[in-house]
């Protein structure tokens, strides 16, 4: 069992900054007998593979180094026949703001951790619900004495609202507290899986990077920035918003996977 942590969300609005301080981030792991996601695929530089085919969690969280992050909702990610990308199962996350209180519900991996390594997922948002501010789906952080203990956000992609009512990425860098805007705003298709992978080249000085591709375009490059304080970084996956109409909605993720080269959307 995991203890609470004390999570910072920062996300920007249009022209405006949400801070939530979000006192009970629950963060659970289950049993260790259960099977664990795919690691080391030869030939391929897959470290790990989640594909939710077991029908439950266990390959997040069977080896005890990943789990569900949850905040103000009651409801945790769960394996679920109703959407899949491939296969059976796909994972699903609630969205449930309420009252401008940013709900969370993230899958989250710690290992394995990379100096500098690519993470993947698809990812199937319904055209059921209207995102009004912003709704991350995927979400970094690190940990100041790196054992994951006291756990502060680095990276966020959040897709917004455009004037158009299609949704785009941008990527909010919390080390220095810039929202990164795409020169030119790719659509996010609702009701249609769309492939996300980000690469992280941890560094504490200049010489980081990180970058995102969706379905296999690359939409952000930052390069000779810090990324992280150290070595230790957690990544979530799933969905968290302070408004959405109407609520409760869902956000399905499937065949995640964490590697040493770019997977592509055909990987």
């Amino acid at each position: 069992m995991r203890i609470f942590r004390p999570i910072l969300i920062v996300t920007f609005a249009t022209a405006t900054v949400a801070t939530a301080t979000l006192a009970a981030a629950t963060l659970a792991a289950c049993d260790p007998h259960v099977p664990l996601g795919h690691v080391g695929d030869a030939g391929v530089s897959r470290l790990w593979t989640a594909t939710f085919e077991p029908g439950d969690l266990s390959e997040w969280t069977a080896d005890g180094k990943g789990g569900t992050m949850v905040a103000n909702l009651t409801t945790k990610p769960v394996a679920t026949t109703e959407m899949a990308h491939n296969g059976k199962y796909a994972g699903k996350a609630t969205v449930k703001p309420s009252m401008g209180m940013v709900s969370i519900d993230y899958l989250y991996r710690e290992q394995p951790s990379l100096t500098e390594g690519y993470y993947s997922a698809w990812f199937y948002i319904p055209g059921t619900f209207t995102v009004k501010t912003w709704l991350s789906i995927i979400h970094f952080v690190g940990s100041p004495s790196a054992d994951g203990r006291n756990v502060f956000p680095t990276w966020d992609v959040n897709l917004y609202p455009q004037a158009d009512g299609t949704l785009a990425a941008q990527l909010y860098d919390f080390v220095k507290q810039v929202n990164r805007q795409q020169p030119s705003a790719m659509a996010v298709p609702t009701s249609k899986w769309v492939h996300f992978e980000l690469l992280l080249r941890k560094a504490a000085d200049a010489t980081g990077r990180i970058a995102v591709w969706q379905d296999g375009t690359p939409i952000f490059d930052v390069d000779g920035i810090p990324t992280s304080e150290n070595g230790w970084a957690e990544w979530n996956v799933g969905g968290s918003s302070d408004e959405i109409s109407p609520a409760p909605g869902y956000v399905y993720i499937d065949d995640a996977a964490i590697s040493l080269t770019r997977l592509g959307p055909g990987g």
